[in-house]
């Protein structure tokens, strides 16, 4: 039996996986896979998209291939027919990103509130100034977009810098985290309170194209704006308008519509927009996680109790 994994894994981590499974472990993009490594291969580690992409065909070359752990928290990057053609198990990582994309957003708030593209100018410049002043974060309202792990860490954090935080999500429960719990479709009467704003929502139908115009059109003047869940829950041009006129006083961008981002994007040059690679979940500790979910879930796959495996996907 073999564990293949598509995505870079350190020697350390394929050794730990090749302890607690007793599996050769190959690391190999697919189409590289010798015919009886394809034949062999009943586990798959993988990250499934940009330059990790993993394509309809070389499954079907796969014929043994019972389970695919992808690497990141989406698994809609796959090819869905043929998975459930094949009865493919799929689980996630879910929930591993909290504490770097959490730690990622409270730097953010941060960035902006310390001014800290103000000062390093200043430094550039060495001009010693005491007329710009910094703004503190406690006692402001952060809005949080979704209230799951990350979410919920997010609110973790603020609250130790006593923020008042309010969320949004479908249900309407309140985790414990959270003052207070609008559901999305009171999206509009949430955004005027806030004067940090940050969406960790998926990508779904729901919320495609969420912040437009006319939510930004409600939020307090001045506000900053965080993403780090999709870049399509954001209308990229109504972004650019706010914060050109100011409207959106700063952003903080971790995804985008479109990724890698074009070079003749305008966030790039905007110096009131941090543009980050998709970068807010990676992490020294990240595939460590990854892994140590992934063998969690071997345990239960080979007592046969799939209903107790973590983040199991179903299409």
């Amino acid at each position: 039996m073999i564990v293949c994994t598509t995505a870079d894994i350190s020697k350390e981590l394929q050794k730990w996986v090749m302890e607690e499974t007793e599996c050769k472990v190959v690391q190999k993009k697919l189409p590289m896979l010798e015919s009886n490594e394809k034949y062999d291969a009943q586990y798959l580690l993988t990250y499934g998209n940009f330059d990790d992409e993993i394509k309809a065909e070389e499954l079907k070359q796969l014929p043994n291939l019972k389970w695919i752990h992808v690497l990141s928290s989406g698994t809609e990057q796959l090819p869905e027919s043929v998975i459930t053609e094949k009865g493919i198990l799929i689980t996630s990582s879910k929930g591993i990103h909290a504490i770097p994309i959490s730690e990622y957003v409270l730097y953010a708030i941060l960035h902006f509130a310390k001014k800290n593209t103000e000062f390093r100018k200043l430094q550039d410049e060495m001009k010693w100034s005491y007329t710009l002043d910094m703004s503190e974060i406690h006692g402001k309202t952060l809005g949080v977009l979704g209230t799951g792990a990350i979410g919920s860490d997010i609110a973790k954090k603020a609250k130790t810098f006593g923020m008042n935080v309010i969320g949004v999500n479908r249900s309407g429960r309140r985790p414990a985290e959270f003052d207070q719990i609008y559901i999305i479709e009171q999206l509009k009467e949430m955004v005027p309170l806030c004067d940090y704003i940050c969406c960790v929502l998926p990508s779904t139908e729901e919320t495609t194209n969420l912040i437009d115009k006319e939510t930004i059109s409600l939020m307090k003047d001045q506000v900053i704006f965080i993403n780090v869940g999709r870049g399509d829950i954001v209308i990229e041009e109504d972004l650019v308008k706010a914060l050109t006129t100011g409207k959106i006083r700063g952003a903080a961008l971790d995804v985008f519509k479109n990724e890698p981002l074009k070079a003749e994007h305008p966030f790039w040059s905007m110096e009131n927009v941090l543009v980050t690679p998709h970068a807010s979940a990676r992490s020294n500790m990240y595939m460590n996680r990854a892994i140590k979910l992934f063998l969690k879930n071997y345990q239960h796959f080979q007592k046969k109790q799939y209903d107790d495996m973590i983040n199991k996907v179903t299409f």
